[in-house]
């Protein structure tokens, strides 16, 4: 089973493959921020520390979205990403 790991309180959890990583954050009440829940705000906004290939693909509204709320390189959406395989993730502030 996958593995995410949060930056922010350096716990690990397991998940089944294909996990939203929204639902799994709100299963668990884990510390990171979510707004509109749908990729349309960037409240959300991520770096995958580890694992960035173990996560769906980045779509253009996904990009569109971080070109207007972030200029980090390497950026993701929360809400928009389902977790396949190990991933270690640090939210943007």
């Amino acid at each position: 089973m996958p593995k995410i790991t949060l930056a922010s309180n350096n716990k690990t959890y397991e998940v089944p493959v294909g996990t939203k990583f929204l639902d799994f954050c709100q299963d668990n009440r884990t510390p990171h921020d979510f707004g509109c829940t749908v990729g349309s705000c960037g409240t959300c906004r991520l770096v995958l520390e580890v694992g960035a290939d173990k996560v769906n693909p980045l779509t253009d509204e996904e990009q569109e979205t971080l070109e207007m709320c972030t200029d980090v390189a390497g950026a993701r959406l929360g809400c928009q990403l389902t977790v396949n395989g190990d991933i270690r993730v640090r939210q943007i502030d």
